[in-house]
């Protein structure tokens, strides 16, 4: 991201992101009393998330078949990077590669640009979603049948996924998408302008036909060019798409975006800031709907963090605490398992905690 993640106490923006709610305990996993307490743990469990390999997973005896041999009702969840399936299903992968596997980065950018990446992170936070709902279909499909199962998810899988229009535009019509670019497009009512005071706004009027009277009007574009051939069809835009755009260009460049978000609102066609992360934050829509949320922080005080994207009628989604220090809860977690402080001390002499 060409910025440091690390945070004051030691703490890192990436742990803190995704560890936040939970409780940490550390177990050896090498040593036979570890394995011990970790099956004994399997036991209660509804819900076991890993990414480590099939073969780590095998090795360490952490495999479908031996946890649900303990626990049978358990939801087993893989988090791949390939998916388990095929000849890359054992491999290693990260972020990045599953962009570049998954034709993201032909997806984004212009016509001609080279190859793109988004910004860090963006597949594994979409892989670790698409697993978050298979563990819930898998978990209501427990509550109807008491039966627990294998679900896994990829990196892979949830871009192909992300990317559905373009792939079944290919898959069912055999015609390859083009890659979006600002001056030659369809309909040039759609796409991005840049306003007096250098941002920029982006126009999603899908409706042309429809909506080109209330267009030219809210530009002040002038009846000629209104009624012009050259414009006044859906068709005839797509044809002579540079040469509006340039239109477009120079009206825009007049007034300021908030300017121009108010006008385009009046008329009822659709559009938007195109903001930076840092406009995101303090957006009101955003703030209003609790996609960023204000938590006041262990280690780190008063901070603000993302929020949940969905939001219940009843129980409500909170952040309740930060991410744990490694280990910070393996004697209280034990404790609640039945173990007693003579049994950890053992456990600690031997290694396994």
């Amino acid at each position: 991201m060409g910025v440091s993640l690390g945070l004051p106490g030691g703490r890192n923006v990436l742990f803190e992101g995704a560890n936040r709610n939970k409780r940490s305990m550390t177990l050896n996993l090498s040593t036979e009393e570890g394995k011990e307490v970790f099956y004994r743990l399997i036991g209660q469990a509804d819900v076991f998330i890993t990414n480590h390999r099939r073969s780590v997973r095998e090795k360490l005896g952490l495999d479908y078949q031996t946890l649900s041999g303990y626990n049978p009702r358990l939801i087993y969840a893989v988090a791949s990077g390939y998916g388990e399936g095929g000849p890359s299903g054992d491999e290693r992968s990260f972020d990045n590669v599953a962009f570049a596997r998954s034709g993201m980065m032909y997806c984004i950018g212009e016509e001609d640009s080279p190859p793109l990446y988004m910004t860090p992170g963006a597949a594994d936070q979409l892989g670790a979603t698409m697993l978050a709902l298979g563990v819930i279909s898998a978990l209501f499909w427990r509550e109807r049948t008491g039966e627990g199962q294998e679900v896994e998810a990829s990196l892979l899988g949830a871009l192909v996924h992300l990317l559905a229009i373009p792939f079944n535009t290919f898959l069912l019509s055999g015609h390859l998408p083009k890659r979006p670019t600002r001056n030659r497009v369809f309909n040039p009512l759609v796409g991005w302008y840049r306003c007096a005071d250098g941002e920029w706004i982006m126009l999603s009027i899908n409706q042309p036909q429809e909506c080109w009277h209330a267009f030219c009007q809210a530009l002040a574009l002038g009846e000629e060019m209104e009624t012009s051939p050259k414009f006044n069809s859906t068709r005839a835009r797509a044809n002579n798409c540079e040469e509006l755009i340039a239109i477009i260009d120079q009206a825009i460049s007049t007034r300021t975006r908030e300017e121009w978000l108010s006008e385009f609102g009046k008329k009822g066609l659709i559009s938007a800031p195109v903001n930076r992360i840092q406009d995101v934050v303090n957006d009101v829509q955003v703030t209003a709907n609790g996609y960023t949320v204000g938590i006041d922080h262990e280690v780190l005080g008063k901070i603000k963090m993302i929020g949940f994207p969905v939001k219940f009628g009843g129980v409500q989604a909170q952040v309740r605490s930060g991410a744990p220090e490694l280990g910070q809860h393996t004697e209280e977690i034990l404790l609640e398992n039945g173990y007693s402080w003579d049994d950890i001390e053992g456990l600690r002499l031997k290694g396994a905690i």
